[in-house]
């Protein structure tokens, strides 16, 4: 099932990610501005999505 993900091409992309966010302050939610708790909020629902895509496809096949 995983052979047509061809994720290759999004290493450098993947590591660009990995090294902004080591550089980002480690915050609590609360103490978060609102953009920034919208932004975390979206970021985990996408996460969410993209883990339970695959599994919801399956179960309604």
């Amino acid at each position: 099932m995983l052979e047509w993900l061809d994720l290759s091409g999004f290493a450098p992309h993947l590591a660009r990610f990995r090294r902004w966010l080591d550089k980002m302050p480690n915050r609590e939610f609360s103490e978060l501005g609102a953009w920034g708790q919208f932004g975390r909020l979206t970021l985990m629902v996408v996460v969410v999505g993209l883990i339970c895509a695959p599994a919801i496809w399956f179960l309604s096949k």
